[in-house]
């Protein structure tokens, strides 16, 4: 049964719907911060934020931070800058290099040993398309196939 309404690939879909859904993603991402601002301002309350307030702006704490503030942005630039070199340099060095290995086909008696069915058993599962598997007392498969 092929239906055209499921889409199973993202790159099949259409650049409309791509931008539908990040659209959509994003919504609800910031509906979900924004039914966190009840705990937060609770945590606020239980951690004193009027103590910050008082310190960075009524003192002018500020003044502090801005002043190590161009430190902070230089080492952040570094680190990212080295992370996006690393990153670069293994793109280069494995690009086009796939070292995974497909996995070994199974055979017919290996599924058999592993599953504990018969031949007619493991021919009907391969070959049917609905199919109800049960398990027994002791864990063995039963299979019936739906016609």
């Amino acid at each position: 049964m092929n239906n055209n309404l499921i889409i199973d690939s993202p790159k099949l879909q259409s650049l409309k719907l791509k931008y539908t859904s990040a659209f959509l993603t994003l919504v609800f991402w910031v509906l979900w911060f924004y039914l966190w601002i009840p705990l937060i301002t609770l945590l606020g309350w239980w951690l004193q934020v009027d103590s910050f307030q008082h310190q960075m702006v009524t003192m002018a704490g500020y003044r502090a931070f801005l002043d190590v503030l161009p430190t902070f942005l230089l080492i952040t630039a570094g680190l990212a800058t080295t992370l996006s070199m690393w990153a670069f340099y293994n793109f280069v060095r494995f690009r086009g290099v796939d070292r995974r290995k497909p996995s070994p086909p199974v055979s017919q008696k290996a599924l058999q040993k592993a599953f504990s069915i018969s031949q007619d058993d493991l021919i009907t599962a391969q070959t049917e398309k609905t199919l109800t598997i049960h398990f027994d007392q002791d864990g063995k498969i039963t299979l019936s196939a739906k016609k």
